[in-house]
């Protein structure tokens, strides 16, 4: 696997995954200590996306990756 690949499977993944992203997280509360509030969808999205840019960059790869390209796909 590329690291290219790598990157455009976390994208694949993260499109599927962002709209129950808040489910999810809620569900698995007793791994995540998470506070049980909402996240607006904007505020997931862009966790998203720095955490997918921030893998492209050590591995030595500007992605540039955007919460918009996660809706458009």
């Amino acid at each position: 696997m590329t690291k290219i690949d790598l990157l455009n499977m976390m994208k694949k993944f993260t499109v599927d995954y962002r709209e129950s992203a808040n489910t999810s997280i809620k569900r698995n509360n007793h791994m995540n200590n998470a506070t049980g509030a909402e996240i607006a969808q904007e505020d997931v999205d862009a966790l998203l996306v720095d955490f997918i840019n921030y893998v492209g960059v050590k591995q030595g790869v500007d992605y540039a990756l955007y919460a918009s390209d996660l809706k458009s796909t």
